[in-house]
């Protein structure tokens, strides 16, 4: 044992068993001597066991908190401070003068023995290491049994021969000598019997902790089962001594003998648990402790209904030995457990919290049990055995999750030791039962630039969402600055020095670029000198948020919304930025800006984890990258080596378009169309059919020009591409097309029809289709349901009343619809995701089933409005041969917006260019993009922010630092609202 126990020796555990046993002479002579003092008061059965019931369980309630002390104070003074209040209260028990005051101070008394509890648990996991557990756990709490063994006699003859108040007297003087012996030890340091020390590390919130624990999923069944068996455990004591004195007839001494027969199974059963929980934690097996606390909690129960059963006294005092066997077995292997699930930081808490659930369940079980013991004591043995058993089945059910809990505790412990700004072990998020993280692991240095790439639906979002604290984690451990941050809220985070910029929905659009800033500084409260050094300093890397102080947020272009959001994150000049798609729907000239501003910051020492679906953008900024794919880490390693694992750089749903080759068109439809292998119209295509045509179109939004004189034609077959800086009108120009807006000037006519008035659901009837840059789907369906709406337009059979009647066409136009359904699940691999809820599902994952809602409506003229944004880079290469092959497949036309350079000039046979609302040029995709003013307005000089799919050259790829004498200051861009 000497090896086992380690350098600590046996002094500590000696020390806490004989406190603890002191302490339990007043527990178990107040349950002998309980019917006792029923008739010193005149009670009656039921006031007797609900009121000791209560007064047991209702310490219990300050569980929590007392964890929560014991977690930040020294655990030995605590626990002898507890130790002296449980002796004070034994001498005034025997001076009660009435039945309430009893009440009150054995209320007293539970409150000092709850200090007790966490306290002593977590001191022996921290003086021996956990292969010592089972053995130290048996050692201590075989001598809480060996006392029943004494108490229950001595107490009970004691009380015989002069009175159960003398018997209190008595017992006051070991328990305050167990006091004395506490204050010879001192505390080990939490987290000492693994090597850590953990005293001085600034200790999580109250809720903080809870989230912590209530995410062990092993300890989260065990709050479960420990409400059913503290719904038995509780009332039994009482209920023993009753049964036995209104059954059988016992007086104070036969009950004291019976309690010490009880005492003598509490003792065999815990050598024996411990013994099992030794063997099996010395084959590392920590996952059989639950079935052992489960079989010997349904042990227990089984127990107290053959107590019930037993016809004869001496037989149901051979059902309490069996009984106890379980209620004293199960206890190695719980403290165990918990000692190995939980971290050294929380087990006081993780002890605590248990109470309360035990409490929870005896508040209800109490009350019922003792109105069933005034008149049938038996059955409520059975109902109480009952309810024991159902608590042993669910803690067994905990046996799956320890195995993994124990892992997770380990590398929540390593994770304290590493030397990095951010170190994330073992991250695991779900949203409520899907799980989309699995075991992520990943380290950031201080001033270092992480690129977080993967495919769509990999989870790059989800964890950026978890480490900033606006989900909270099932599993795993995320330390910030060698603080465990793991459950912490998204305002503790912030105050730390972390900060999100979200990759949609980041600014206040109803409120002014000041307002914004304002609401951004709420960590200033009451500092408003604070508030404004960072204010200027976060508009020192976008000066144009000065010249739109006072407009509303949602009045500037997409790329001033992204420089707003950036710069309310860096207000309180975080050292970790995590940025969650920078260059999302932004022109090229934006994205450079935007790049320098992200190489400055983290020159100047800011740490960033920037997710980005552009693997030429993440090279020009990271040296390092993390590839994940279906929540799991693929790659990590140099950004430059990643383009050499084709297995990991691919395309995942749109790979199943690019096998399709032979599909039939959805519809069929002469041309007279000649094209060139790229696609590009040749001369003899030159007099197609215009099939949309804008004449001289205007939009204006009170003073501002949105669009002014636009004309444009749309020829049969053609790909017509549109591009221009943010803010430059194309947007606005979709929503004329599509009639979302009214025009104020000009015309628009579709297939030679002039549908200026026309509603959008009527041009849609004509054959217009739209692909939304933010995927405008309906969040509550399903990605079935969203694809049956797009079908709507070929429904065959639309009543209502056929449908209710299951008449054959409607069945058959019914199954028609799935086998659509099916066939573009297929084709886009979306399988996988068919039952999912739009608002489950990521940004990339979206825009395919935006995709396949075009698809599926079949229209003659499609508006894809940047249908890259938000995708993966593979699939952004592979995008441009599935456009061609929609267009194909529905015989239709396509006006494209697009800033992904690569893929625009790859897939338009033309391309216009706007500026401020204007026609700049038209021409082919070489032309329109070596424009002088589309280079100066809109693409600028920065090859890797126009190049983000495709090859980048050589020469842009990451080898040394920019200088640090870079200038903050960039030139600003003129753009107008879109």
């Amino acid at each position: 044992m000497a090896d086992e126990v380690g350098a600590a020796g046996m002094r500590p555990v000696l020390v806490l068993m004989l406190a603890s046993s002191f302490e339990r002479f007043l527990v178990e002579a107040t349950g002998v001597l309980g019917p006792d003092i029923r008739d010193a008061f005149h009670v009656s059965n039921s006031a007797l066991i609900t009121t000791l019931t209560f007064v047991s369980i209702l310490p219990a309630f300050a569980s929590p908190w007392v964890g929560y002390l014991n977690d930040r104070m020294d655990r030995v003074r605590l626990a002898q401070w507890g130790t002296v209040a449980v002796g004070v209260v034994s001498i005034a028990l025997a001076f009660s003068p009435k039945f309430w005051v009893v009440g009150v101070l054995l209320l007293l008394g539970g409150l000092g023995q709850l200090v007790n509890e966490p306290s002593h648990r977590s001191l022996i996991t921290d003086y021996y290491p956990p292969r010592a557990l089972g053995t130290t756990f048996t050692f201590y709490l075989v001598a809480s049994s060996a006392i029943a063994l004494v108490a229950g006699p001595v107490g009970g003859g004691l009380g015989q021969v002069f009175g159960w108040r003398s018997v209190f007297v008595v017992l006051a003087f070991p328990t305050l000598a167990g006091a004395w012996l506490l204050g010879r030890l001192t505390d080990p340091g939490r987290g000492a019997s693994v090597g850590l020390k953990l005293d001085n590390e600034e200790r999580p919130s109250f809720g903080e902790g809870f989230r912590r624990l209530a995410a062990i999923r092993s300890l989260r069944r065990t709050w479960w089962a420990a409400a059913f068996f503290g719904g038995g455990v509780v009332a039994f004591a009482s209920l023993r001594n009753v049964f036995f004195k209104d059954v059988y007839h016992y007086n104070a001494g036969a009950r004291g003998a019976v309690a010490a027969v009880f005492g003598l199974g509490g003792l065999v059963g815990t050598i024996v648990g411990g013994w099992l929980v030794q063997t099996w934690l010395r084959r590392s097996r920590p996952d059989a402790l639950p079935l052992i606390n489960g079989l010997m909690i349904a042990e227990f129960g089984v127990g107290i209904v053959l107590m019930g059963l037993a016809p004869t006294a001496w037989l149901a005092a051979v059902a309490t030995f069996l009984l106890a066997f379980g209620a004293g077995g199960f206890a190695p292997a719980y403290y165990s457990m918990i000692g190995l699930v939980a971290s050294p930081r929380l087990r006081g808490q993780a002890y605590s919290y248990s109470l309360l659930w035990v409490t929870l369940g005896a508040l209800v079980v109490a009350p019922s049990i003792g109105g069933i013991a005034n008149s049938h004591e038996r059955v409520a043995c059975y109902v109480l055995g009952t309810i024991v058993m159902m608590a042993g089945a669910i803690e067994i059910t905990a046996r799956k999750f320890v195995a993994r809990d124990v892992v997770q505790a380990q590398k929540s412990q390593a994770a304290g030791d590493v030397d990095a700004l951010l170190a994330v072990r073992g991250l695991e998020v779900a949203y409520g039962n899907v799980q989309i993280l699995f075991g992520v692991d990943l380290d950031v240095g201080q001033g270092e630039i992480v690129a977080l790439l993967g495919t769509n639906g990999a989870g790059k979002s989800t964890f950026l969402r978890a480490v900033s604290g606006l989900m909270d984690p099932i599993g795993g451990a995320v330390f910030f600055k060698g603080r465990d941050v793991s459950h912490a809220d998204a305002v503790t985070k912030a105050l730390l020095g972390m900060a999100l910029v979200p990759g949609d929905r980041g600014v206040f659009p109803g409120l002014t670029v000041a307002d914004n800033f304002r609401i951004a500084g709420w960590m200033f409260k009451g500092d408003p000198a604070a508030l404004r050094e960072s204010t200027e300093r976060a508009l020192s890397y976008f000066p144009v948020l000065k010249q739109r102080w006072d407009i509303q947020a949602g009045n500037l272009s997409g790329g001033e919304q992204q420089m707003l959001v950036l710069a309310q994150a860096l207000l309180g000049k975080p050292s970790l930025l995590m940025i969650d798609e920078l260059t999302l729907g932004l022109a090229p000239v934006i994205v450079e800006q935007l790049l320098a501003t992200v190489r400055q910051l983290a020159e100047e020492g800011t740490t960033i984890v920037l997710v980005e679906q552009s693997v030429n953008v993440a090279l020009t900024l990271a040296k390092r990258a993390v590839f994940l794919e279906k929540g799991e880490i693929r790659f990590s390693g140099p950004t430059a080596d990643l383009l050499k694992r084709p297995d990991v750089l691919r395309a995942v749903f749109l790979e199943g378009v690019a096998r399709a080759e032979g599909t039939t068109p959805a519809r069929k439809r002469p041309r007279a169309v000649a094209r060139t292998g790229n696609g590009s119209i040749t001369k003899d295509g030159a007099d197609r059919a215009a099939v949309l045509e804008t004449i001289g179109v205007s939009k204006h939004f009170g003073g501002v020009t949105a669009n002014f004189d636009v004309s444009l034609t749309l020829h049969d077959g053609e790909i017509l591409g549109l591009l221009g800086p943010n803010g430059a009108g194309k947007t606005t120009l979709f929503d004329l097309i599509s009639g979302f807006y009214p025009v104020d000037g000009g015309r628009i006519l579709l297939h030679g029809e002039d549908v200026t008035e026309f509603s959008p659901d009527a041009r849609a009837r004509l054959g217009l289709g739209r692909s939304f840059q933010d995927s405008r789907l309906f969040p509550a369906l399903t990605i079935d349901e969203t694809i049956k709406v797009a079908l709507e337009r070929h429904l065959v059979v639309r009543d209502p009343l056929a449908a209710a009647l299951h008449l054959p066409a409607s069945i058959e136009a019914e199954a028609a619809v799935e086998q659509r359904i099916d066939e573009l699940a297929e084709l886009l691999g979306l399988n996988a995701f068919r039952n999912k809820f739009v608002s489950e599902i990521s940004t990339g994952t979206r825009r395919m089933v935006d995709l396949a809602c075009i698809l599926a409506h079949e229209p003659t003229v499609i508006l894809f409005d940047e249908p890259s944004s938000g995708i993966a880079q593979r699939e952004t290469e592979a995008l441009g041969g599935v456009l061609r092959r929609v267009r194909d497949l529905t015989a239709s036309s396509l006006l494209v917006i697009e800033h992904d350079m690569p893929l625009l000039t790859g897939l338009a046979d033309e391309v216009i260019a706007l500026d401020l609302g204007e026609v700049v040029t038209r021409g082919t995709p070489t032309d329109v993009v070596n424009h002088p003013r589309v280079v100066a307005a809109y693409l600028g000089t920065s090859a890797e922010a126009t190049a983000r799919s495709g090859a980048l050259p050589v020469s842009k790829l990451p080898t040394v630092k920019t200088p640090r004498n870079r200038s903050r200051t960039k030139t600003p861009i003129k753009t107008t609202r879109g």
